[in-house]
């Protein structure tokens, strides 16, 4: 566990795991997506902390959540250029990832990214979509820690 560098109020839980995970939400189909056997489906991060619970994350958006799933099973893409995700480790470091709190009037997390420019030792913070700097943080193979201001908190289940 680690006091959190914003704000030494909150500790902050390591995550040991990060799964994807699908629910299919209990909403009424049409008749044609029945009959062609189509069943939405929502990606879900599940992220395993160190104090062994476990921080669920709702709505992903899709294109995340396959890349994040690449990321976590090493499956290599034929497509040789860079997205932004892996563009940002080339030329900065990332010191971390923070889930750490919920954006006002929202039912949406928001992630702090600590960089580094290469060669620069002053720390940059920025806030990211959760999901995206979960796979900026396997990307650069950076730790990740969730807040235990939001895991505690009675609102804790909210989306991305």
């Amino acid at each position: 566990m680690e006091k959190n560098s914003r704000s030494e109020e909150f500790e902050l839980f390591k995550v040991i795991k990060v799964e994807v995970l699908t629910a299919t939400p209990d909403i009424p189909l049409s008749e044609d997506e029945e009959s062609r056997g189509y069943f939405p489906e929502i990606p879900l991060l599940n992220f395993e902390l160190e104090n062994g619970e476990n921080f669920l994350m709702t709505n992903i958006p899709v294109s995340i959540a396959i890349e994040i799933a690449r990321k976590i099973n090493a499956v290599e893409g034929a497509d040789s250029r860079l997205t932004i995700a892996e563009l940002v480790p080339e030329i900065c470091v990332i010191d971390k990832i923070i889930i750490d709190s919920v954006i006002p009037y929202s039912n949406a997390y928001q992630a702090t990214v600590e960089i580094r420019l290469e060669g620069f030792s002053e720390i940059q913070r920025f806030q990211l979509i959760p999901s995206h700097a979960t796979l900026l943080a396997l990307i650069a193979g950076t730790d990740i820690y969730v807040s235990s201001s939001i895991i505690k908190s009675p609102e804790s289940k909210r989306n991305v």
